[in-house]
Order: C-alpha cells, then sequence, then structure tokens
C-alpha cells in the first residue's frame, strides 16, 4: 500500500464484493456440500470399526469357549479316570472284594460276600459321582451290590451283563444307558465302566456314573445360557448336556445352533461340542464381514471423489477473490504480488498483514488491561469501595464478562501455612508459579459447580475466592465442599498445605466485603484452631474468647521464678498453655502476649549478674523470637519456648550449682519457704540464724535470684496467699496473718501492688 486513501480503496472494493457474494450463501453451499462427505465417511468409519471389533470379539470369544470346552473335557476326564483307577486298584488291594471269587465254605462265603458288599458301599461312597457299583460272579451267577446279593435272573441290569460277558473288545466307558437294579423299577441314565474280577471266569465289575453328575459338572462349570455344551459319544448320540433335562435324548433331538468348538477325549473317546443356540441378525452380520469391509472402503471412495469435486467447485469464488486481490496489488505497484511463490492466500495475506498485526496487538494490551481491571475491580468489592459506575457493581461485572444474575456469593480467603519456610525453600519464579497453579487449581475444580468461581491473588501469601451463587436455592455446602477439596489436593500434590477461611453467605454483591472480613476473621485465629484445615464461622463459637490481661499475672510469676531458678516456672508455664488451649485467641493477641512473656523475662535476666545474662542472651533470647517469627500455630510454639527455656533454665542452675555460695544460699530459699508466715522474717533474722552478715547475705541474695531479699518474700508470702485465697474460705485477715502479715491494711495494698486487685475481689474473681 502506498497511501491511506489506497487503503481505504482496496476495503472499499472489498466491501462491494462481499455485498455481491451474500446473495449466493456461499456458507450454506459449503456446509451442504462437505456436511454429507463428512457424515456418510463418518458413518462407514464406525461401522467398519464396528464390523473390525465384532470380529474381534467373536475370534476372542471362540477363543475363550474353545478353553473353557477344553477345562470341562478336562475336568470329566479327570473325574472318570479317577473312578477307572479306584476300580483298578480295588480289584488289585482290596482284600474283601479279592475274597469273593476265592473258593470258600459255605459260612465263609456270606460272610466273606457281606464284607465285600461293605468293601463296595465305601468305594461308592468315596466318590459322589458314582451312582452305583457291582460285583457279577460267574461261578454262582450272583450280584453283590453295595446293599444286596442277589441271583442274575433277578437283577434289572442283566442284558447289560450277558451283554458284556460276550464282548470281546477292549472295556472302556460305556454310551449313555439306562439302568434298573431291579426289574420294573424306574431307569436312571448312566455311563458305566465294566473291568473283568476275575479273568479266567470272567466275572466282572460295573461302576455307573449318572448322566446328570456329568450334566451338573458341565453347569457348575460354564454359567452362559446363551451356549450349548454337548457330550456325545463317538457315534454322536447324547450323553450329557449342559441344559439337558431328565428324558433321553439324541444329538439329533437336542436344541442346538452354530457349533464354535469340538473338543475330543482321547481316554473315552467322547466328544464335547460347544457353541451358540441361534445366529442372530448379529451374527448374520458378522459372517459378511469382509464382504462390508469392502463396501465400506468403496463408500469410503466414492467420498473421496465427491469430495474432490465439491472442493474445486467451492475453490472457484476463492481463487477469483485471490485474483481480484492479486490483480489489486499490482495496480498499486506491489512487488510482493509478483512473486511466484505466494499463493492466493498469501496475496491476501500481504494486504492485511499490516492491519492484522495492530488488530493483535490491540488484543493483547486490551486483554493485559482486562486482568488489570479484574483485579481492581475485585479489590474495590472485597475491600468495600463503592462501584465507579452509576448501576452499582453488577454494571462492573457484566463489563468484566459476568453477565449472569446473581442471588448471593461466599467469600474464602486461602492462606499458605508456614509462609516463611516456603518463601526460604522456593525462589521468586518457582514461587510465582505454585501460586499460579493454586489458582488454576481453585478454577478447575469449580468447572462443574453449578456457581461462578472468582480467584484473585490479595496479598503474597493470601488468595481470596468469591463463590458467586446463581441459584438462591443452592446450599453453602457446596462451596464449603471445593474448599476442602482444594485443601486436599495441596496436601497431596504440593510441598506445603494451606488454610482455608470461609465467610456467611450474603445476598448482595455490594456487602462483599462482609463475607471476605469473617473469611479474614476467621483465619486470624488459625493460631488456636490448627493449620490444614477450613475454618468457619461457627468454629470461632467452639472455644470461649481470651482475655489477654487475665493471663498478665500467670506471665510475671513465670518470670520471676524463672528468675530465682525456682522450679515452679515449669508448671506455671504449662498452666498458662493450658489456659491459652482452652480459649480461642487471635493470632495478634496470642503474639501479643507471648511477646509481653518475652519481654517480661529479659527485664527479669537483666537484673541477674553478667554470666547468667549472657546465657539468656545468646542461648535463649534470639530463639524466643525467631520462633514468634516463624511458627503458626499455638502448640507449635509452646513446645518451642518451652524447649529453649528448659534448655536455659538448666544452663543458669549449672552455673549456679558451680559456685561456692550455692549451698547457702539454696538454705538461705529452703528456710525462707519454710518460714515466710513469720512476721518477724527479715535479713537481721537470717543473719543471726546462718551467722552471716546482713549486707553480704543480701548481696548474695541479689547476685543468686537477681531480686532483693524484701521483693522475694514478698513474692512468696502473695503466692501462698493467692493458694489460700483459692482453696479456703478462711477471711483476708486470717490469710493475711497466715502468710506473715500482722496488718491486714498492709496486706491488701502490696496484694493489689502485685495481682492488680484485692485480695476481695481475686477471690470473686
Amino acid at each position: 500500500m502506498k497511501s491511506r486513501p489506497d487503503f481505504f480503496t482496496l476495503v472499499t472494493f472489498l466491501d462491494e464484493y462481499r455485498r455481491r457474494r451474500m446473495h449466493k450463501k456461499w456458507f450454506q453451499r459449503l456446509l451442504l456440500s462437505y456436511l454429507p462427505i463428512i457424515f456418510v465417511v463418518s458413518l462407514s468409519l464406525l461401522l467398519m470399526t464396528y464390523l473390525t471389533l465384532s470380529e474381534m470379539s467373536k475370534k476372542s470369544a471362540l477363543r475363550a469357549n474353545e478353553m473353557l470346552s477344553r477345562d470341562i473335557m478336562q475336568s470329566v476326564e479327570v473325574s472318570l479316570r479317577g473312578i477307572d483307577a479306584m476300580l483298578s486298584k480295588a480289584i488289585m488291594d482290596n482284600g474283601p472284594i479279592r475274597q469273593l471269587f476265592e473258593p470258600l465254605p459255605a459260612q465263609q462265603r456270606q460272610y466273606a460276600d457281606y464284607q465285600a458288599s461293605l468293601a463296595l458301599s465305601d468305594l461308592a461312597a468315596d466318590n459322589p459321582m458314582i451312582h452305583s457299583l457291582y460285583v457279577y460272579r460267574v461261578d454262582d451267577n450272583t450280584i453283590i451290590t453295595p446293599s444286596t446279593f442277589t441271583g442274575l435272573d433277578h437283577f434289572g441290569d442283566k442284558e447289560f451283563i450277558g451283554q458284556q460277558v460276550t464282548n470281546f473288545a477292549p472295556f472302556k466307558w460305556t454310551v449313555r444307558r439306562e439302568y434298573r437294579k431291579e426289574a420294573g423299577e424306574r431307569p436312571t441314565d448312566v455311563v458305566s465302566l465294566v473291568k473283568f474280577a476275575k479273568l479266567s471266569d470272567k466275572s466282572l465289575i460295573v461302576v455307573n456314573v449318572a448322566a446328570g453328575s456329568l450334566d451338573k459338572l458341565m453347569r457348575e462349570m460354564s454359567g452362559l445360557s446363551i451356549n450349548f455344551l454337548d457330550l456325545v459319544d463317538q457315534e454322536g448320540h447324547l450323553i450329557a448336556s449342559r441344559d439337558l433335562t431328565d428324558s433321553p435324548k439324541t444329538a439329533s433331538s437336542h436344541p442346538s445352533g452354530k457349533e464354535w468348538s469340538n473338543i475330543r477325549s482321547d481316554y473315552t473317546g467322547w466328544t464335547l461340542r460347544s457353541g451358540a443356540y441361534q445366529a442372530s441378525i448379529a451374527e448374520w452380520v458378522s459372517s459378511l464381514f469382509y464382504v462390508w469391509i469392502a463396501v465400506g472402503f468403496l463408500v469410503v471412495a466414492l467420498c473421496i471423489v465427491w469430495l474432490v469435486y465439491a472442493t474445486r467447485r467451492n475453490y472457484k469464488p476463492i481463487r477469483n477473490f485471490a485474483d481480484k486481490v492479486a490483480d489489486y496489488s499490482v495496480q498499486q505497484g506491489d512487488k510482493a504480488a509478483h512473486t511466484e511463490k505466494l499463493d492466493e492466500f498469501q496475496y491476501i495475506e500481504t494486504v492485511f498483514e499490516q492491519l492484522l498485526d495492530r488488530s493483535s496487538l490491540l488484543q493483547e494490551q486490551n486483554k493485559e488491561n482486562l486482568d488489570y481491571r479484574k483485579l481492581h475491580v475485585f479489590r474495590n468489592m472485597i475491600e468495600g469501595a463503592a462501584s465507579v459506575r452509576k448501576d452499582g457493581w453488577a454494571s462492573e461485572l457484566e463489563q468484566l464478562g459476568f453477565s449472569d444474575t446473581y442471588s448471593g456469593l461466599i467469600a474464602a480467603v486461602v492462606e499458605i501455612d508456614r509462609y516463611a519456610d516456603f518463601v526460604a525453600r522456593y525462589n521468586s519464579r518457582d514461587q510465582y508459579l505454585l501460586k499460579q497453579a493454586l489458582r488454576a487449581v481453585v478454577m478447575e475444580i469449580s468447572e462443574s459447580s453449578p456457581f461462578l468461581v472468582w480467584p484473585e491473588w490479595v496479598s503474597r501469601h493470601q488468595l481470596a475466592v468469591l463463590y458467586f451463587y446463581k441459584d438462591a436455592a443452592e446450599q453453602d455446602e457446596n462451596a464449603i465442599q471445593q474448599c476442602e477439596q482444594l485443601r486436599t489436593w495441596v496436601e497431596q500434590n504440593l510441598s506445603f498445605t494451606v488454610t482455608v477461611g470461609i465467610g456467611n453467605r450474603i445476598s448482595r454483591i455490594e456487602d462483599a466485603s462482609e463475607t471476605y472480613k469473617n473469611a479474614l476473621r476467621a483465619l486470624h485465629y488459625k493460631s488456636s484452631l490448627g493449620i490444614n484445615r477450613l475454618i468457619m464461622p461457627n468454629d470461632l463459637v467452639s472455644k470461649p474468647q481470651g482475655e489477654i490481661f487475665m493471663q498478665l499475672h500467670i506471665i510475671r510469676a513465670i518470670c520471676q521464678s524463672f528468675r530465682s531458678g525456682d522450679s515452679e516456672w515449669e508448671g506455671r508455664f504449662h498452666e498458662l498453655c493450658n489456659t491459652l488451649d482452652s480459649n480461642m485467641f487471635s493470632h495478634e493477641d496470642l503474639l501479643n502476649m507471648l511477646n509481653y512473656l518475652v519481654y517480661h523475662l529479659h527485664k527479669e535476666m537483666l537484673e541477674l549478674p553478667e554470666e547468667h545474662r549472657e546465657i539468656w542472651e545468646t542461648a535463649a533470647y534470639p530463639k524466643l523470637q525467631l520462633i514468634l517469627e516463624r511458627e503458626e500455630t499455638a502448640a507449635e510454639i509452646y513446645a518451642e519456648f518451652f524447649r529453649v527455656l528448659l534448655d536455659a533454665s538448666a544452663q543458669i542452675r549449672e552455673l549456679r550449682e558451680s559456685k561456692n555460695s550455692y549451698n547457702l544460699i539454696h538454705s538461705v530459699k529452703q528456710y525462707i519457704g519454710e518460714h515466710f508466715m513469720n512476721p518477724d522474717l527479715s535479713l537481721s533474722h537470717l543473719s543471726e540464724e546462718f551467722g552471716l552478715n546482713s549486707s553480704y547475705l543480701s548481696r548474695l541474695f541479689k547476685e543468686a535470684f537477681g531480686v532483693n531479699f524484701v521483693d522475694y518474700v514478698t513474692r512468696i508470702r502473695i503466692e501462698k496467699a493467692e493458694e489460700l485465697l483459692q482453696n479456703t474460705e478462711k477471711a483476708v485477715q486470717d490469710v493475711a496473718v497466715a502468710v506473715g502479715y500482722t496488718n491486714a491494711r498492709t496486706f491488701i495494698r502490696v496484694f493489689k501492688k502485685l495481682k492488680g486487685s484485692t485480695p476481695g475481689s481475686f477471690r470473686n474473681e
């Protein structure tokens, strides 16, 4: 383009060309040209895929069916082989059965037959598949069964015995036949195995297996009812079937379908046939697999021809448009238009390249400005600032893309736990990436939620989230559940944890600052309630609100006991911790209280000799300040405080014990603890008691405990007075006398000076 008017000339030309082409509805032409192609090709590919998967499934089913048939045939064969082996072993090794064929006197013969009957009964009991078995003794034409002795003429299976006696073929399992124990009895379908019990006279032993047992075995191993399983003999007669009824049938009369597998047993000569009962339409379609595949490829080829034709026809207007743009470029003297390597779209691109680049730049700038605008609006909403638009926040949100109407919202503040450790562990880039990942997780969790979620980082360690409800009937638990999912995800996938403060639900967007402040207020009590959890407004009433000034006297007592080396400071420290645990304190109040403890400890320790102060200032004081900076939960702070103080106390005690005057001062301290109620207890009294100069004793006392004698005795007396006021009903005057004060007014004045209240008020509290 040579000039601005030339550009507008081109735009005018293109606009005129567009209006001329409007009536041809080119979009509809493209749609009608390609949609049928896509539909037909997709349908063909889906059909081919279905047929391929169906064929693969069919082959897999055939293999599975064959494996099942082999397992069933193997189980049948194993069962029959076991019976065969048992029968052979009985013939060879069973004494009572062998005695059946030995010449014995008549009396012994009857007993031997009875023992053989019992042996046959044991054999039948050992194998549940055995229906019946008996022995035929040729010498006297006697049949011995597990329950009876009978002659051959009266036995129901005599025809079968007659056939087997004259049979010279090797004995195998017979075909399915009918067995009667007695004439006129209802027959049972069985398969039989016959063996010579005595080869010399062809005495037989016969075992019968009920065909129903084989049916049951096949049913137990195959639970599918859509397939058939038939066990047939060498001639195709049915022996057993999974679905066979009690009436005898042959293979020809048994309902069957397409055979899938045919497994033959080398042991019995039987064959297990399996397959589907009836061929469905899907089976018929699957049988023509290759025909359908060929048809599918043919359809795809025709669609390709159709696609080429439609593309050439629809491409013609584009080509004409590109030619006109190229002609215009040549007229304007654009050298790029003469380059043969450029196609028609590149001709158009050379004309609009600058315009598109400028448009892209403007879009990026607008997107960046939109992000800043959203953050600005977000901060104004949660801080309670007024909207810059006359119609309120709804209009502001609509301008930012939030076009729906909202019935209310809940604010949540996600705070990174132990942020000092987080900063020490990660560099600035990693911190930024982790924070963005946390914001992205909030958005991802809310993708399927029924409300809109808007997260923004409002400080270095706090991510504020607004949950906008579209329907007033939606429950608050939905937002709470999402916050719990976020907390769990961070705990399981990142190396830090978060605590989430949740505000109350409000109905007006203009009141967003209220729910946000409630969420922040919930986080203020993280020290008392713990980290890595959700803190909701109702959690703040789970414990009573603690008051700082109520703990000041315990703190002063701890400091005085610690300075004097009295081990009572440990119990009082635990008492303070238990009191703080049983009440609710904000993190700021807790820090103020513990800072007050550190301040008074430091103040008390400065009164000790230099070597004692050095231990405090190197081994305890800086560590306590570091604990207050790093730890977040009350339990962690208490434990670390106690560890540091216990270590410093041990070092100071060791230093005191190393001095020669330690035993003397310890004795003086013990004497004071036992005689504090003596009104005459003074330095002069102690000097006479221990034979020391009062000035020297006062100096030793000051060096050892960092406090003068009078203050120490006063503290001991007031502490004992506290115990009496709390645990007894004595009058204040009696308590004063009990702790060494003869004048009750003096006692009240001293008590109020140290405890901040009179003895009577202290007892009432």
